[in-house]
């Protein structure tokens, strides 16, 4: 008995450990103009791959029976009703368990740093053996597409530090509005790397405090009303 709790237990380890250090392939291909844009994504992990790939359906109503029609405008009815009945109670409520302006300011002071670390580390968590971009993009203002331009300038050399494999070509044009996209790419990532991110995020002092007292904060709405001041 003991031998077979220990069998188990030891395919359980082996299985937790395949999926956090096999590598996961997320391969991916878009091209298009405009907000046409046609892409595919496939997911590759050991022996298993996945296709995910926009749906071919063109969301029309025609196939759905009318039986279904008149119970979907009755729900939506009776649920309307139902809460605009309580819109008071809600109002009420709301402004008992809302954030004010300064309390939503000293949290965003709170967690800019600890957010920036975390999106930074799960940017260096994943890799990118191959990725090839051409975009080409124009305002009708030309002024916004030179602020853009700089922006993304920025954004092309942060790139190019993080991967080597990466070929990012964006092109302004300052003469008539458009958006071309022809992007192909491989992004790899092997999620034992986002543990140590993702810990160290939960386990800061701020975010901590801060789950805290927003947890506080609710339980003084349920009970007593005012909120308590983060």
């Amino acid at each position: 008995m003991l031998s077979v709790l220990a069998g188990i237990l030891l395919l359980i380890v082996l299985a937790v450990l395949l999926v956090l250090i096999v590598a996961i392939d997320i391969v991916f291909e878009a091209k298009g103009s405009g907000v046409s844009v046609e892409h595919s994504v496939t997911v590759h992990w050991l022996f298993f791959s996945r296709i995910v790939s926009p749906s071919e359906d063109d969301g029309s109503d025609d196939d759905i029976p009318e039986e279904f029609k008149e119970a979907e405008q009755f729900v939506t009815e009776r649920v309307t009703a139902h809460f605009q009945g309580k819109g008071s109670e809600k109002k009420e409520k709301k402004k008992r368990t809302d954030m004010s302006y300064s309390e939503m300011l000293q949290a965003f002071r709170q967690l800019r740093s600890p957010v920036i670390r975390l999106l930074k580390g799960l940017i260096y968590a994943m890799r990118i053996p191959y990725a090839n971009i051409n975009v080409a993009y124009g305002f009708p203002d030309p002024a916004y597409t030179g602020m853009a331009y700089g922006y993304v300038h920025a954004l092309k050399g942060y790139l190019a530090r993080h991967s080597n494999n990466m070929d990012l070509q964006l092109v302004p044009d300052f003469q008539e509005t458009r958006f071309d996209l022809d992007m192909s790419g491989t992004v790899r990532i092997r999620l034992y790397r986002f543990i140590p991110v993702i810990l160290l995020f939960i386990l800061n002092r701020n975010v901590l405090r801060f789950s805290w007292k927003l947890l506080m904060n609710k339980r003084a709405g349920r009970s007593k009303g005012p909120s308590v001041n983060l």
